[in-house]
């Protein structure tokens, strides 16, 4: 309809300057040819006599000093008759036209030209009638052609807009797999199916996080639920296995305090930062080298100026996390150094370890929650206290860095161990 009704109003326009230039294209009347006065009347003589050889006769009025050249055609040779009119002198053929005569003349000029204005007019409405018919026709084309064109045009919109109610948080693996030319609606098809896949990442990692989380804390709840029962169902327990259930359960506790405090750390962390304030990296580092247990491992330090802006809590928790599995994870006589300076401009943090080799397609993995570095059985048994790890570490570190917009990689040493360098940007 609104293509309808531009064309109409399109047509509408041409149709009246087509009519305006059709109106005034010509005069109202015709001009009489003025060639001769009687009684302060104008004239119009007839066609001039053709004159014969020798002839004297005058045909016309003639200003004094004129020439006037009358030409004669026969079969034979063309004869060429110029007559000098002098003033004074009168055509014979003018003196007999009479004031009636002349008063005839006019009457005959107006009726011609009525009739010729007659004639524009019902030109001017026959061409007024029939345009308009056929903009009307034309009109009523459009809108029917603009309907089917743009029913064609929109059409893939619709099936979107179909698909799209029936997805949701249950089916978000379905897409509106749009076909076609690679238009304009074809690529918000595809955007819009890159938008679902995102969001059906982000929902499965979230179920997986909320699973992965049930586990862990059920776990130590079971364990405390457990020692608490036994404790209890035995009657001859003495105050020394009372006291070493506490003991226990008090360590359970522990755990899922530490727990608890890292999710509260990663959702924190996922919601972005509050406010930016100035952090000293070297100075952080350096903090957190002194006061991570080293467990026998050799912790080396090479700190260079770094500063950066940020929450100075969260960097230092994220230095902490990377120091402390980069220690956790590790041989029982290896090695741990951290490294703070620039690089092109940005200020970086680097931490690397000994350790078991790691497949390059387990990296990936170690960024997600509650995903654990896969050890072999030896490895395991010489390092118990890897097993205290909650699998958060790195997928906060990555939370962490992401809200700062800095770019944390982690890449395998071939002899062992991991390297994960944060590059915070330069201006952060």
């Amino acid at each position: 309809m609104l293509y309808g009704a531009l064309f109409l109003v399109a047509g509408a326009s041409l149709l009246a300057i087509t009519y305006g230039l059709v109106a005034n294209g010509t005069g109202n009347a015709a001009k009489p040819i003025v060639v001769g006065k009687q009684s302060g009347t104008s004239v119009a003589l007839p066609a001039l006599p053709t004159f014969a050889r020798g002839s004297t006769a005058v045909a016309a009025s003639v200003p004094k000093g004129a020439s006037v050249i009358y030409e004669q055609k026969t079969a034979g040779p063309k004869t060429v008759v110029q007559v000098q009119a002098y003033a004074g002198q009168v055509n014979a053929t003018f003196s007999r036209l009479t004031a009636a005569h002349a008063r005839e003349l006019v009457a005959l000029q107006n009726r011609a030209n009525s009739q010729i204005a007659d004639v524009k007019r019902s030109q001017l409405g026959t061409l007024l009638t029939r345009s308009g018919l056929a903009l009307a026709i034309m009109a009523l084309a459009s809108i029917g052609l603009g309907w089917v064109m743009a029913g064609r045009a929109l059409r893939p919109v619709r099936t979107m807009s179909s698909r799209a109610r029936g997805i949701s948080e249950r089916n978000l693996h379905e897409r509106l797999a749009l076909d076609g030319p690679d238009d304009e609606l074809k690529e918000l098809g595809d955007t819009f199916d890159g938008l679902l896949a995102r969001l059906e990442a982000a929902f499965e990692s979230q179920r997986r996080f909320v699973a992965n989380a049930s586990h862990e804390l059920r776990t130590p709840i079971t364990l405390e639920r457990a020692l608490v029962e036994v404790a209890l169902s035995d009657p001859n327990a003495s105050v020394e296995s009372l006291r070493e259930t506490c003991r226990r359960v008090l360590v359970s506790s522990e755990q899922q305090e530490r727990l608890i405090e890292a999710l509260l750390t990663l959702a924190r962390s996922q919601r972005g930062l509050e406010q930016r304030a100035p952090v000293n990296l070297r100075e952080l580092t350096a903090e957190v080298v002194r006061s991570t247990p080293s467990n026998g491992v050799r912790v080396d330090a090479t700190l260079g100026a770094a500063e950066t802006t940020g929450d100075s809590a969260m960097v230092e928790r994220l230095v902490a996390n990377l120091v402390e599995n980069a220690v956790r994870y590790n041989e029982p006589d290896g090695w741990v150094t951290a490294w703070t300076g620039s690089r092109d401009g940005d200020p970086t943090l680097e931490v690397s370890n000994s350790g078991p080799v790691v497949k390059p397609e387990q990296v990936k993995e170690l960024v997600k929650p509650f995903s654990r570095l896969d050890r072999n059985g030896s490895a395991a048994a010489r390092n118990a206290d890897a097993q205290q790890g909650l699998g958060l570490g790195l997928s906060i570190a990555q939370a962490i860095a992401d809200a700062h917009h800095a770019e944390l990689t982690t890449a395998p040493r071939p002899e062992g161990g991991l390297m994960v360098t944060v590059r915070f940007p330069a201006d952060c």
